[in-house]
């Protein structure tokens, strides 16, 4: 897994998982070259309960600023919240359209550092492969 700090500043951490071809075996880490297909990005954010306010406006403004590209991605659950102990966490998951993840990765990574002005908020991006795409990674498919 590659972990990239946007700045030394920055409190933000993106993991970027190694991309997987499917169909080889053994299955082999992709080079910058080969058409890769992902499936979906699950994205979660947890900012304080004291900064539910202002997270709300930049959530707003910030939307405003990047309206959904439907070229890059399919928004499969656009935000969802919940109320965590002392914190609210928030979720969304998009399916990424074919051979368009890394300018999608870097449009999220883009909108999240929008908020760094609002101090204890914490972001994570996961990539995730569907059954479909991932049984034949062991050479099984998904049953119907």
């Amino acid at each position: 897994m590659i972990i990239i700090t946007l700045s030394q500043k920055s409190k933000y951490l993106y993991k970027i998982p190694p991309l997987l071809k499917i169909g080889s075996n053994p299955i082999s880490i992709l080079t910058q070259r080969e058409v890769y297909k992902m499936v979906l990005i699950v994205s979660t954010s947890s900012f304080p309960l004291s900064k539910a306010k202002a997270v709300a406006k930049k959530y707003i403004e910030i939307s405003k600023k990047f309206p959904m590209d439907r070229s890059l991605e399919k928004s499969i659950l656009r935000l969802a919240t919940r109320v965590y102990k002392d914190r609210i966490e928030t979720i969304s998951i998009t399916e990424v359209k074919e051979g368009k993840y890394e300018e999608l990765m870097k449009r999220i990574i883009a909108q999240n550092l929008l908020y760094e002005d609002i101090e204890g908020m914490k972001f994570k991006s996961d990539t995730y492969f569907s059954g479909v795409e991932a049984l034949p990674m062991v050479g099984l498919q998904m049953p119907e």
